[in-house]
């Protein structure tokens, strides 16, 4: 890989247990990071961890990220354990699955709870720790935000949401040296939420006729940006939004026929 860009730091990462998580974590860890993956799955957790590589270290926790008063203890817990906190990702994330009108409360209120009220919990806990360090958060939003995908209310106001304490962090908080950044993923496979794709003949090779690049993207490439953000190498960039899916942001979905 050829970088060392976070040798001595310490990065947290919700969702850290699979897909884009893993990956993140996986990243930070191959340069030179201790992280600290949080989720509430504690075999995709342990499953991560183990694949760490020997220049780094991945340490997993079992938190429910809905639940402020864990998601507190466990910030305050990563600092005092290995002395500071540098990076802050917050990849926990769930989606809903039906129209509007079909949209029950429970399943808007755990979307909105997962998406958006733990990236609040987790950054305002993160941000005493965080201004000691200079360090920075880096929140994985969704092209959804951007334009909302058919039968995902709930998840695209949420990462909306999302995107805007981020927003928030980085007006009040960039005169701390703490920087605050968000990058929306495209179709990213495989994920948690994309994984079942692979089990219908044909359905990532119909939503990749959609995307300019003809192609899904991976974790590993939403990993390389992330990374990029955490880094010094983006020192100045505080409040950026960047969308990562391949250009299907620029297209208005017709078929690649029309196109």
């Amino acid at each position: 890989m050829g970088f060392n860009r976070f040798s001595d730091r310490v990065a947290l990462v919700t969702g850290g247990g699979s897909g884009m998580g893993a990956a993140i974590a996986l990243r930070f860890a191959a340069e030179g990071a201790t992280v600290v993956i949080a989720g509430r799955d504690a075999q995709k957790l342990s499953r991560t961890a183990k694949q760490a590589p020997e220049s780094g270290v991945i340490v997993e926790r079992v938190v429910d990220v809905r639940d402020e008063a864990a998601v507190v203890a466990l910030v305050n817990e990563t600092a005092d354990a290995f002395g500071r906190l540098d990076v802050l990702v917050n990849c926990a994330g769930v989606s809903d699955a039906g129209l509007f009108a079909e949209l029950d409360a429970k399943t808007w209120h755990d979307t909105i709870a997962v998406n958006a009220s733990a990236v609040f919990f987790v950054s305002k806990a993160a941000i005493p720790h965080l201004k000691k360090t200079k360090g920075n958060i880096v929140n994985i939003g969704s092209s959804n935000s951007l334009r909302n995908n058919y039968g995902q209310p709930a998840y695209g106001a949420a990462k909306s949401a999302a995107e805007s304490l981020s927003a928030s962090v980085a007006i009040e908080h960039g005169a701390d040296g703490i920087r605050s950044n968000t990058v929306h993923p495209g179709v990213i496979y495989p994920t948690g939420m994309t994984g079942p794709l692979g089990d219908y003949p044909g359905a990532l090779e119909s939503y990749s006729a959609y995307i300019p690049m003809r192609r899904t993207g991976t974790p590993e490439e939403i990993a390389a940006v992330v990374a990029f953000l955490a880094s010094p190498e983006a020192s100045y960039v505080n409040g950026a939004a960047i969308t990562v899916d391949g250009g299907l942001n620029q297209v208005m979905h017709l078929p690649p026929t029309v196109s």
